[in-house]
């Protein structure tokens, strides 16, 4: 997805309340052990919305879901995209979740931030 193109899809998780939430994320952290935390990780520091304040965390976990759905192609697996493909999914994700354009320079930073830990985290 370029910039200015629109949204195509509409998200794909719509869970009922609290609890179908956390099913789902016990379900993807278990599933994606490393790709899950660092999603979220590389979103909350880089906040490619500017919606994280101190003690208000974990406001990506929607985009996180979403990505998920995304990588399904391969099958969670960040490092077989490159930067340009992985921003373009980061892009989706936060437009089908919050419905507005992110800040391009945090979006970039997040794509670093993640393919960094990404490589990090495959050394350990």
């Amino acid at each position: 997805m370029t910039a200015g193109e629109e949204t195509l899809s509409e998200p794909f998780w719509n869970l009922g309340d609290a609890e179908e939430e956390r099913v789902v994320q016990d379900i993807l952290k278990r599933r994606f052990p490393v790709t899950y935390p660092l999603l979220g990780r590389s979103l909350e520091v880089a906040d490619p919305m500017n919606v994280v304040y101190p003690g208000n965390s974990d406001e990506y976990s929607d985009v996180v879901r979403e990505l998920v759905v995304l990588l399904a192609p391969v099958n969670g697996d960040i490092s077989k995209l490159g930067a340009a493909d992985l921003k373009g999914l980061i892009v989706e994700a936060l437009a089908r979740c919050f419905g507005g354009e992110a800040e391009e320079s945090r979006v970039e930073s997040a794509v670093r931030t993640l393919r960094r830990s990404f490589s990090e985290a495959a050394l350990e």
